[in-house]
């Protein structure tokens, strides 16, 4: 998008707060190839328009960022799967599926925004390695993917802005690269309690969006496969949080304080013959 013009790009996420959490970091967060230059050369992760669609936007901002987004000839459209249906976006050129949908019928509905009326496009789909049988499901719907290497794609990002590590690195997490983006990161999240909210929520419903698989994806999706650490990190988080919210722990406590009452309540008008049994 940097070096060409023409880009519209839609990328889906599996839950609203996710879109939300990542539509506010895309807008505010900056930050710079190279540690030496963060004072002076931070900037934006993109450099284009930004929009987020999902289903707990009012209908009248939903229709607002639609009639908005497909006046742009180059911009980036974070959503759920509202916009996997329905919706007739022209002039689509990528589909990044960060999150993997629910089904191979979602996979074909999402990609289907793109490469449309004889156009071209392209579709990328982001896997864990803990979730490559996902293919062999997509398989049997006849999507046949070609693997790319998140590795390259770092290494060309790297030298497009002429900053990497001539150093080996066996693991993509440990280039300098990659630790400076995680800290930064990191920073920005802790310092704004906004941030922090809008983090934790998204970290929170992602996790439960992945333990809602069924069927035969359940298999391939399993929550304790997941190193919660590392996904508490992709969201800018220094440690996992609660998989509760307040809301959840409050009722959780209310519960429990009702279930101790309703036990004493029943002792207390036991006759003494039941107490002894």
């Amino acid at each position: 998008m940097e070096k060409t013009s023409g880009h519209k790009v839609v990328v889906f996420l599996s839950t609203c707060d996710s879109v939300d959490f990542h539509y506010a970091l895309l807008s505010d967060f900056l930050w710079s190839f190279s540690p030496a230059d963060e004072q002076n050369c931070s900037k934006s992760l993109i450099d284009c328009k930004c929009f987020r669609l999902h289903g707990n936007m009012s209908q009248q901002d939903r229709t607002e960022t639609f009639l908005e987004f497909n006046k742009q000839s180059s911009a980036l459209l974070l959503c759920t799967d509202v916009a996997a249906r329905g919706l007739d976006i022209p002039k689509v050129t990528h589909i990044i599926q960060y999150d993997p949908p629910g089904d191979a019928n979602a996979y074909v509905h999402r990609v289907g925004r793109t490469a449309r009326l004889g156009r071209k496009g392209e579709a990328l789909l982001f896997l864990q390695s803990c979730e490559k049988n996902y293919l062999s499901e997509l398989q049997k719907h006849g999507v046949a993917l070609e693997e790319v290497s998140f590795r390259d794609i770092w290494t060309r990002l790297f030298k497009q802005q002429k900053f990497y590590s001539t150093a080996e690195n066996n693991l993509l997490e440990t280039h300098p690269t990659v630790l400076n983006l995680l800290k930064s990161l990191e920073s920005f999240i802790s310092k704004q309690a906004s941030m922090r909210e809008i983090a934790t929520d998204a970290f929170r419903s992602y996790v439960r969006a992945y333990a809602a698989h069924r069927g035969d994806l359940k298999a391939i999706f399993q929550v304790r496969k997941l190193h919660l650490g590392h996904v508490a990190k992709s969201f800018g988080l220094s440690d996992a949080p609660s998989l509760l919210g307040k809301s959840q722990s409050k009722k959780r406590s209310r519960d429990a304080k009702a279930m101790k009452m309703r036990k004493a309540k029943k002792r207390k008008y036991m006759r003494p013959a039941q107490m002894g049994e």
